[in-house]
């Protein structure tokens, strides 16, 4: 059995390619690459472009890119003695119309992704054992939703998908409605009305991950300063090996496809609930306390503050496509200030 330290590093290296850059283009049922999420052989074509779409397409289809500065959208660098390229592009929005048309009324306050891919002059995306694929997708709740009678905030999470094929045939996985307020043994994820939520997630947890034979195993301990950031529910998993390269694609295409799906779904079934309770005037936004007055607020800015000091990723990205790219990408998509 694996160390705990050896665990640790091993998520450590999911973080360092979680929060690179997305890109996208939606491939229809008439393409000539739509066998690609059918077939399970070494050189497979836009094995994650498919969870990126689905997650623009249900949280804003109508999205721009307008708030990330044009040479923050996306770049590319030569893959060292190879024809390949590791392409960054990356989406951001704070416009959610399918749940308010004015942006300053809307229980989202945030969505970002992040969508790496190796491509070749050949085959336009290759996935292979010894290429470098990342999906990491991010959606923040409006940090001051209060309920209009007690003027408590509610704590609602943050939803993370970071999806990541690594040299070795090495997937690894983490699908979460992340907290921002500490929870401890006793304590529910989301506010006792969305019980039947936190319920269901549950249950679509526990049929993926529970007891020795789960299908998506547990992928191992999490390091205790990102702990906080990690809830019951978090499906977090490590697939793949030397010697079962199509098992492992396959369990992404399906299994992990149908449970990126389905919490993507309830968190925007809950987040359209909340949204009724701010038009019925249940729950209002309010944003006229101050950071430290309202605890929902602290807990995001905490969360931006650890990723971005802690982001492991910055080696590569430096390497890959310099230290002022970087840093802001960084700063200014990944992890603005709240």
């Amino acid at each position: 059995m694996e160390s705990k330290t050896a665990l640790s590093s091993t998520l450590l290296s999911v973080f360092a390619l979680l929060l690179v850059s997305p890109a996208a283009a939606f491939i229809s049922p008439y393409s000539p690459f739509r066998h690609c999420y059918q077939t399970h052989h070494q050189s497979q074509l836009r094995l994650y472009r498919k969870f990126h779409e689905r997650a623009w397409i249900t949280l804003s289809p109508d999205y721009t890119n307008k708030q990330i500065p044009t040479d923050l959208r996306s770049n590319s660098s030569p893959v060292k003695n190879s024809d390949s390229n590791v392409i960054a592009e990356l989406r951001s929005t704070s416009t959610f119309p399918s749940l308010a048309p004015q942006a300053n009324d809307s229980v989202l306050r945030l969505a970002r992704s992040a969508f790496l891919e190796t491509q070749t002059t050949k085959s336009d995306v290759l996935i292979s054992p010894m290429t470098i694929h990342v999906l990491n997708f991010v959606a923040f709740p409006n940090a001051n939703i209060r309920d209009a009678k007690t003027g408590q905030y509610i704590g609602l999470p943050i939803f993370g998908a970071d999806i990541v094929s690594l040299p070795g045939n090495k997937h690894l996985v983490a699908i979460d409605f992340q907290p921002v307020l500490p929870l401890d043994e006793s304590s529910f994820l989301l506010p006792m009305a969305f019980s039947a939520i936190e319920s269901k997630l549950k249950s679509i947890h526990s049929s993926l991950q529970s007891g020795e034979n789960a299908i998506l195993p547990w992928g191992g301990d999490i390091p205790p300063q990102a702990r906080r950031f990690f809830s019951p529910y978090a499906l977090w998993t490590r697939l793949g090996g030397d010697n079962d390269t199509d098992d492992a694609i396959n369990k992404v295409e399906t299994f992990v496809w149908e449970a990126f799906q389905e919490y993507l779904d309830l968190y925007m079934d809950m987040m359209k609930v909340v949204q009724q309770c701010v038009s019925v005037g249940l729950y209002e936004i309010d944003a006229s306390l101050s950071n430290d007055e309202n605890p929902v607020k602290k807990g995001q800015m905490d969360y931006l503050e650890y990723r971005r000091v802690n982001d492991p990723a910055r080696p590569m990205l430096r390497r890959l496509y310099g230290e002022e790219w970087t840093e802001r990408v960084i700063d200014e998509v990944l992890f603005p200030s709240l």
